[in-house]
This record gives structure tokens, C-alpha cells and sequence, in this order.
């Protein structure tokens, strides 16, 4: 596929009449999308889950309402997505997205073979965590809502000895809305086609992701689809040295220090695409912003997909609201901006409805501390740290220096990834893993911009300077493959071996299937003494 840039560009809300250029044999038509459409595209992606959740598992006279008034702030966000912060309607001239047909035929089959080959659906061999994700969606299609569970349901002896109980209820707790479409459809048709609604929900997410990232960086290019697909850190060098070094420590290919693991596009997508999916479009979306009146909804509904993520996306956001392109002509309307009603309404009802969930299940998180209590010897860290941060951080920092050193969504998005390794919350370290999120992708998507650019044959390097630059880019890229690499191989591997997969090792909470798990269930999903919770004393259906 060729490379499209978009020839709209703006100066103060102005358009910039691009120069006719000559139409090569090889350019394909291009579709003239409106920024609006986009933008509602990816607001609806996002919302329609919330908007089942709150008439699905909560009260109607709770859920109703809220359905209503987050209605309402959908609509505001739409309409007043061309409109800058001082209110001035940009021009459709500016806003309008020319995608080549190219790119959306060829977008749309990477993304259904993104989400299949990464396993959801769990039509293919599959890697970590699917088990979990599969009977999230079994319980969510056989179990009224909200979902509660009964101990006496459990018929492995195993698993009852291990929950010492024959009896008694718990009640599901997990952030689980992007199962809700898939859900519906499986209440309605059965699993299977539950099943392979998510994979095309996926689907669709990724698609709108890609689409997205290109109107961020106003280029479309093959490149996006390939930095979303291996965009890392680079893991390889520690691995490399560990194959000549016995260690037998906690260890895996993206988790080569104690405690500290920032986790590679593919390997979120293969086990929490849940959490993934919805983060990387709201990155996006923020990317395009124009100002920051419902930036309450677009950033805040991360908090019903990915609590974790939402430390990540705090500082990006606050970056956004007091930074240049957001910011009015008085400072007084920069604030009623920051202060509208649609921000503060979205803020407080999204928190106060999914905190309470979460809240209703303290034991999740009870497995935290300081990163460096985790090591054998504390001060073990300092060394691992400053490692870590020079293989994962690092190298996109300086590739992208010159070019982003006047955002500050750059700098928030460096200093968070500076400070999420300090500490460190449940046994695998969610907060890392999955904190780290938003920063890693505004990183995917702007390096994306610099790699198209220098594989444009057009902008070949003159100078040894140049080519130096070009070649550091590119061993960047070359080096960051590694762990999609290694776990694609894993999975073909299987697939080619016939290896068993372990999608059905839990097969419901309701009835562990595997007493292994029991444990870790018991902790992630189960909510002990639901019923004197906040959330389902006055919110649960």
C-alpha cells in the first residue's frame, strides 16, 4: 500500500490549501470521511458497552437515568468535537479525512487477523489468561445480571476443599463492559455466536484504532498497522544475555526484572484486549481532541475498561487540558472548559458507579507495596530501574525528542512512565503492566509517524547525519519485534504441533473446572460479602 498524507492542515482554525500534486497509476481512489464521523465512531465503540451495563446489571431506576444523561453528554461530545477551545467551528475543510479504499480493505483484514490470530474467540491455539476471558463471557451469556454465584455449585472436590465452604454466595467482580455486546448476543444465540460477536467487536475496535492513529499523525501508512502489531521495548537485549547467563528467578520474555514489566501491543491484545482495545482509541482520540469540554467522557470511560490504565492516562490528560491546543484566548475560558458540565457529570457519575464495583472486592488488590520490598536485596532496584527504563523508555524518547519536545503530552507521557515502576499492586503487577498503557501507545502512535517517514523513499537521508538518524530507527523497530516474534512462534508452533490449547481449564466460575485456579478466582473475581457493599445496595439490579 502506498503511503496518503492528509492534505488538510490547520494555523489557528484556518485551512492550509495544499498544492496540487499529480495522481500516480499506482494511488488508489480515497474516501472522504468527516472528522465527525470518525470521532462519533470511536465515542459510540466505547459507550454502547456503558450504556448496557447501566441498563443490564443495574437498577432501572439507577441505570435508566444515567443511560439518559450519559445520552445527552454523547451527543454534546459529537456535536462539539469541530469545535475548537474557543468555540469556533473549524472548517470542514480542515476536519475532512481522505482515506484511500486501499487502506480500509486492508486495515479491516488486519484487524480481523490481528484479533484471530491473537486469540480472541479462541479459535486458534491460544497464550495466557483466554481460560479467564472465556468464562468471563460463559458467565456473562448463562447468569442473569448482575452475576452471582453460588460455592454449592462447584462440583470438583478440589475446588470446594479449597474454598472451605459448600455454601454461599459471592458476586462476579471484574472490569468486564467489553463483553457486553458479545454477552447480548450470547443470551439471544448462544455461546458460539457470542463468541464470534467479540471477535468481530474486536475487530471493529482495532479497525477503528488504525483509522485513528493515521488521522493523528495525518498520514496514512502501512507503517501504523505494523508498529501496532510490534511495538515494544526491547526486550531482546536482556533475554539475549540471560541465554548465556543461569537464572532461575522470576523470569519471562517481557519480564526480565522483579516486579518491573511494561508488556509489548501484542502480548496485551493475545491477554487483556479488553483493556487494550478501548485504551489504545482513547489515546487516539485524545490525539485528536480539538478541546477538552467532554474530555471527562472520552478519558473518564477508561475507568469502567481498565482501573489500571486510568493511573497511566491521568497525567496525559491533565497535559491535555492546560496545553496549548486546548487552551482559550482567556484564561477564564480555558477553565470553563476544564469545569463544564459534561466533564464534571461524566467524571463523577463514571467514578461513583464503577468505584463502587471495584471497591465491592477489597482482596484484589491486597498483594502491593514498594517495587523494591519485591527484590531480594532492596537495593537491587536501583540498578534494575535505571536498566529497565533505558531498554523501554528510552529509546522511543530520544527518536522522538526533536520532534515532541514542545507537547506536553511527550513529557506526561515520559514522566509516567518514569514513575509507574515505583510501586507495585497485585502479584503480577497489574499497575505496571497495564498502567503504563496510555503512554506506551501515544508512543506507538507518534513513532509510527517517524518510521513511515523514514521508510519514504522520498525523504531518503543525504547526509551522514541522516543516515545515521535512519539507521537508529530502524534497528529500533528491528529490535522491538522480538517478543511479538516469540510469542507468534509459540502460537504457530502449537497450532502446527497440535498442542492442546487450555481454554477450557476453568470453563465457568461458577464450576472450576481445574482446581488451580480456585485460588486466584477466589481473590480477582469474587466479591466476599457483596450484599453490605455500596454498589450493590443501591446500584445493583
Amino acid at each position: 500500500m502506498n503511503e496518503v498524507k492528509q492534505i488538510g492542515d490547520s494555523k489557528k482554525g484556518k485551512a492550509v490549501k495544499a498544492k496540487p500534486q499529480k495522481q500516480s497509476p499506482k494511488e488508489t481512489k480515497c474516501i472522504t470521511v468527516p472528522f465527525a464521523w470518525l470521532y462519533s465512531s470511536i465515542v459510540l465503540f466505547l459507550t454502547i458497552p456503558l450504556f448496557m451495563f447501566f441498563l443490564g446489571y443495574l437498577k432501572l431506576s439507577v441505570g435508566l437515568p444515567l443511560t439518559l444523561i450519559f445520552a445527552g453528554i454523547v451527543l454534546f461530545c459529537v456535536s462539539d468535537c469541530l469545535n475548537d477551545a474557543n468555540g469556533t467551528k473549524l472548517t470542514r475543510y480542515y476536519t475532512d479525512i481522505k482515506i484511500p479504499v486501499s487502506y480500509i480493505i486492508g486495515f479491516a483484514v488486519t484487524a480481523l487477523a490481528v484479533s484471530f490470530i491473537s486469540g480472541v474467540g479462541e479459535y486458534i491455539y491460544t497464550l495466557q489468561d483466554h481460560q479467564f476471558r472465556r468464562a468471563i463471557l460463559r458467565d456473562l451469556i448463562d447468569y442473569d445480571w448482575p452475576v452471582i454465584y453460588n460455592y454449592s455449585t462447584q462440583t470438583n472436590p478440589e475446588v470446594r476443599e479449597i474454598f472451605g465452604i459448600a455454601s454461599g454466595e459471592r458476586a462476579f467482580s471484574y472490569y468486564f463492559i467489553y463483553w457486553m455486546p458479545a454477552a447480548l448476543a450470547g443470551k439471544m444465540f448462544g455461546f458460539e455466536a457470542g463468541n464470534f460477536i467479540l471477535l468481530l467487536w474486536n475487530s471493529l475496535g482495532i479497525f477503528l484504532a488504525l483509522i485513528a492513529s493515521c488521522a493523528a499523525i495525518k498520514r496514512f501508512t502501512p507503517w501504523v498497522a505494523f508498529m501496532f502489531v510490534f511495538f515494544s521495548g526491547l526486550d531482546v537485549l536482556p533475554n539475549l544475555v540471560y541465554s548465556f547467563v543461569e537464572y532461575d528467578g522470576w523470569r519471562w520474555v517481557e519480564g526480565y526484572f522483579t516486579s518491573l514489566s511494561y508488556v509489548s501491543n501484542f502480548r496485551e491484545l493475545a491477554s487483556v484486549y479488553n483493556q487494550m482495545v478501548p485504551c489504545f482509541l482513547i489515546i487516539a482520540l485524545l490525539m485528536l481532541s480539538n478541546n477538552t469540554r467532554s474530555m471527562g467522557l472520552t478519558a473518564g470511560v477508561l475507568f469502567g475498561y481498565s482501573p489500571w490504565a486510568v493511573f497511566g492516562i491521568l497525567p496525559i490528560a491533565g497535559a491535555l487540558l492546560f496545553g496549548k491546543k486546548h487552551r482559550a484566548n482567556k484564561t477564564s475560558k480555558t477553565l470553563m472548559n476544564i469545569l463544564s458540565p459534561v466533564n464534571i457529570a461524566s467524571a463523577v457519575l463514571i467514578l461513583a458507579v464503577f468505584g463502587s464495583y471495584y471497591l465491592s472486592n477489597s482482596a484484589a488488590t491486597g498483594y502491593r507495596g514498594f517495587s523494591w520490598t519485591f527484590f531480594d536485596k532492596p537495593v537491587l532496584f536501583i540498578p534494575a530501574y535505571v536498566i529497565f527504563i533505558a531498554l523501554e523508555v528510552l529509546p522511543f524518547v530520544i527518536i522522538l525528542y526533536k520532534r515532541c519536545k514542545d507537547d506536553p503530552v511527550f513529557w506526561a507521557s515520559f514522566a509516567a512512565l518514569l514513575i509507574i515502576p515505583f510501586y507495585h499492586i497485585t502479584e503480577n503487577n497489574d499497575l505496571s503492566m497495564r498502567g503504563s498503557m496510555p503512554a506506551l501507545f501515544f508512543f506507538c502512535i507518534t513513532l509510527s509517524g517517524v518510521v513511515a517517514e523514514v521508510m519514504d523513499e522520498k525523504n531518503t537521508p543525504t547526509t551522514k547525519k541522516g543516515w545515521l538518524k535512519s539507521a537508529a530507527v530502524m534497528l529500533t523497530v528491528i529490535l522491538m519485534m522480538f517478543p511479538t516474534l516469540m510469542n507468534l512462534f509459540i502460537i504457530f508452533g502449537s497450532v502446527i504441533q497440535g498442542d492442546p490449547s487450555d481454554k477450557e481449564d476453568i470453563g465457568s466460575f461458577g464450576n472450576i473446572n481445574k482446581a488451580e485456579y480456585a485460588e486466584v478466582i477466589q481473590e480477582q473475581f469474587f466479591a466476599e460479602g457483596y450484599e453490605d457493599s455500596f454498589f450493590y445496595r443501591y446500584f445493583a439490579g
